[in-house]
């Protein structure tokens, strides 16, 4: 389900239902998500009140958006996605980045030859480096699981680590090299997202890469959806230093599980323990190793190689059970905010796990892969738009917005009567969202807006327009 703007009908951005908000308690920021599944798909940010502040969809339902979120790039906040093309449970596409006035400022393609950019992860590191998934289909010998030669193909889980500007590889890790296919808790052929391993075109989809982070010593964190399994690998030479789940874990969970799990990231860490988070799924659609889904940070004792849970992070009762895609954030205050995946949801919660904030898009066919809580300031280059709509000699009905603009808190609005080239401010209103209505009981023939920020400066005059009059 859509709303129709008057002045931008080419904007068709995803109505989301807010259950709860506890007001101040809830961090400060904006949220941002890529839906899919929908009319419109797209990177799109909301208030915590679920009023629209920027679509960026660019109208195309042949490719997806991913992982919108706000990135350092060279010292500043940038808006960083992927846009691509899904395939099965993976994607072709790239990693694109744009200026706090929504103009392109970079894109980044995948390296060495190999195919393009996955969907499932993009991190960039201070500011120069950017972190990616590659899928990678590859001969494989898959005798041993029924697959006779010359067919066998599996595939590859790749990640590169890049310079964002020059595109040199900088480094580069692939899972068969280093954790085998026996590993995987998802049989071969059982459904067509996994693969039948017959084709380079069907690999069987072992391991499922659906996150990268790294540590500050150099090493990386792997998540890996299809070993249920999370990986600490050497940022020198790529070997596995240890691995936490799945069927051959070197350390022991000792009063937590977790499966089919997503986004893996290194919080803390000193000379003898590590602290994690993650998303943990709990299902993979035909496996269940939890009643629900859940927001987790862990801290592991290296010395003893043991694990231990320490917040869980659940939805509102009876919680939810998604069965695939979804992230935890780690808020600076301590909060957490969950993208649900499968389940077009996102909530906050307190450090204690307690949810102060719950929403969902309306339309019960979406899908959003990772969701996002962040301060964002912005200008658009792009002029604010206007739509101006009167009977025959009747009151005149004028619609503004300014699809990304942050900082402006009212409309000035002007009009001009036929025959007239002086324009008259008929009225200053507070804005009402991302579309703000205005009605004059007067006629106007031509109209435009005007953005006005906090200390009553303008900001930005709309362009001038015709006033509809329907016939």
């Amino acid at each position: 389900m859509t709303r129709v703007l008057s002045q931008r009908p080419d904007i068709l951005a995803p109505l989301i239902n807010v259950s709860i908000n506890e007001g101040s308690q809830v961090t400060p920021g904006y949220i941002f998500i890529a839906p899919f599944q929908i009319e419109r798909p797209g990177p799109y940010i909301y208030t915590s009140d679920g009023d629209l502040v920027w679509s960026g969809s660019d109208g195309s339902t042949d490719e997806l958006f991913h992982d919108l979120h706000v990135c350092n790039y060279g010292g500043s906040d940038h808006l960083c996605y992927f846009q691509g093309t899904q395939i099965e449970g993976y994607a072709r596409g790239r990693n694109l980045i744009l200026t706090d006035d929504y103009t392109p400022a970079a894109t980044v393609q995948s390296g060495n030859g190999l195919e393009p950019i996955d969907l499932h992860e993009l991190e960039v590191l201070d500011g120069e480096r950017m972190l990616f998934p590659i899928y990678q289909p590859k001969p494989y010998d898959l005798s041993a699981y029924g697959v006779e030669p010359p067919n066998g193909w599996v595939m590859d889980g790749i990640f590169q680590e890049v310079d964002i500007k020059s595109g040199k590889v900088l480094f580069e890790w692939g899972s068969i090299d280093h954790v085998p296919p026996s590993e995987s808790d998802v049989p071969l052929g059982i459904n067509s997202i996994v693969g039948n391993g017959q084709s380079n075109a069907t690999p069987w989809d072992y391991f499922h890469i659906n996150s990268v982070d790294k540590f500050p010593n150099g090493d990386y964190l792997i998540s890996a959806r299809h070993t249920s399994a999370i990986y600490r690998v050497s940022g020198q030479n790529g070997a596995v230093i240890w691995r936490l789940g799945g069927t051959n874990s070197t350390i022991q969970t000792t009063d937590y599980n977790f499966s089919a799990q997503h986004d893996a990231r290194v919080n803390d860490e000193n000379s003898t323990h590590t602290v994690l988070s993650l998303f943990d799924n709990g299902s993979n659609g035909f496996r269940n190793t939890s009643l629900t889904s859940s927001g987790m940070i862990v801290a592991i004792d290296r010395q003893s190689s043991t694990s231990t849970l320490l917040t869980r992070f659940q939805a509102p009762a009876p919680g939810l059970l998604s069965s695939s895609q979804g992230n935890f954030q780690l808020l600076s205050n301590g909060h957490g905010f969950i993208g649900w995946g499968s389940i077009p949801s996102f909530s906050e919660h307190t450090p204690d796990g307690t949810p102060i904030y719950f929403a969902t898009l309306i339309d019960t066919d979406a899908m959003n892969y990772r969701a996002f809580k962040y301060n964002w300031t912005a200008t658009p280059a792009d002029a604010p738009a206007i739509a101006a709509q009167a009977p025959a000699n009747g009151a005149t009905t004028f619609w503004a917005s300014w699809n990304g603009a942050t900082d402006y808190t009212n409309w000035n609005f002007y009009g001009a009567s036929s025959g007239s080239d002086q324009f008259t401010l008929l009225a200053s209103i507070g804005k009402q969202g991302f579309q703000t209505t205005y009605t004059s009981p007067q006629f106007y023939t031509r109209a435009y807006a005007e953005a006005i920020g906090s200390d009553g400066s303008s900001l930005r005059k709309s362009p001038v327009v015709n006033v509809a009059v329907p016939s």
